[in-house]
């Protein structure tokens, strides 16, 4: 299998690399970027299989398809994905080849759907989010559901603790996603409500404990309402960062312009004064946590699953998980949610290497 990773200098695209490397079956990676000095340093890199890298500006049509048409399978590490991801798609169902995206933008996912005749007419198998959310987010929500035997209620509780330690096109992205209306499902029907609204103190597992968190656009309540029936309510809330952090989010999102997102950035020196396109070093601890409520045995209950662990290692790592997914099983051509890639069974052992911590807990309601 030749792989090629789109955005493999950024820091999602790293450990994307570091997580398949050990993967059997991948026979030679070619590593696309825009970023020549990034790559630069990635030649070294030590592997089991060649690598070959590959300068790309992803939003020219004709350098994408031939990058494209060079390997099998295609990791989407591109961001930020509203700006990136529907060229990317529309390339790869032309060229065939099977794609797995990181890509969490709720847009973009609704129109990816859409066209699930398109791909399996072209022969794609396309997964849709494959990191930590989507993508684990949407494993921890199947199986709190399945430990109810009715579902009234799924909440998404996410928390990203450091802010600087993110990739310059992932703070673009949150910034996006806190901006217009996120869709929820309320009282059994689609519904919006204004993104960066509806703040709540929120418990999280130790060391992370209590954060504000607010509504953000996502993915989660559009694909996990085709998978689990009857839930009348389902939502997504974040916070990014410690308050200051998240406050400066909250205002880059109402700026809505990159050089803002920048100017303002470097003020509080969260960036370092690193250049644009340039990804944040060091750790970024990050807690998931999803609620369930239903009743179970004739009764209100409420399931929490949790977890918890460095962002970019557990992307990373379920993106193996869906890579090994999509070896193994070998799925006909079309688009997949993630509620339909790989199950929990599968992507344990690869969760485990990347060092992430799981809780849970279950209460009965009064």
């Amino acid at each position: 299998m030749k792989v090629l990773i789109l955005g493999a200098a950024g820091k999602a695209g790293r450990a994307a690399l570091a997580a398949i490397r050990n993967l059997p079956g991948v026979v030679q990676v070619f590593l696309a970027d825009h970023d020549a000095e990034g790559l630069a340093k990635m030649a070294t890199l030590p592997a089991p299989f060649p690598i070959r890298l590959r300068y790309l500006e992803a939003h020219h049509p004709r350098d994408l398809r031939e990058r494209l048409r060079e390997a099998d399978l295609v990791l989407g590490c591109v961001g930020p994905f509203h700006l990136h991801e529907e060229e990317i798609f529309r390339a790869v169902v032309e060229t065939g080849r099977d794609y797995l995206t990181l890509c969490d933008d709720a847009g973009v996912t609704e129109e990816a759907l859409s066209r699930q005749e398109q791909a399996a007419a072209g022969g794609s198998r396309v997964l849709l989010g494959c990191g930590m959310a989507p993508g684990l987010s949407n494993l921890l929500a199947l199986r709190a559901a399945s430990l109810l035997d009715r579902v009234e209620r799924l909440g998404f509780f996410w928390r990203l603790e450091a802010l600087s330690s993110l990739g310059s096109a992932t703070l673009h992205h949150l910034a996006h996603s806190l901006a217009g209306k996120a869709k929820i499902v309320k009282g059994g029907s689609e519904s919006r409500v204004r993104a960066g609204g509806w703040p709540e103190m929120v418990d999280f597992p130790p060391p992370a404990g209590p954060a504000v968190l607010s509504f953000l656009r996502r993915p989660e309540p559009l694909t996990l309402t085709r998978a689990v029936k009857g839930a009348g309510e389902v939502f997504f809330k974040a916070g990014i960062g410690g308050r200051a952090e998240d406050f400066l989010l909250h205002a880059l999102s109402r700026l809505g312009e990159e050089g803002y997102a920048e100017v303002l950035l470097n003020l509080l020196g969260l960036t370092g004064g690193r250049a644009r396109g340039a990804a944040g070093e060091g750790r970024c601890p990050t807690c998931l946590r999803v609620t369930a409520e239903g009743t179970r045995g004739g009764r209100p209950f409420r399931v929490h699953l949790a977890a918890a662990g460095d962002y970019y290692r557990v992307t990373g790592m379920m993106v193996a998980a869906s890579v090994s997914w999509l070896r193994d099983l070998d799925p006909p051509p079309g688009v997949y949610s993630p509620e339909e890639g790989p199950d929990p069974l599968r992507a344990l052992p690869f969760l485990r290497a990347s060092g992430a911590r799981f809780f849970m807990a279950e209460e009965p309601l009064a």
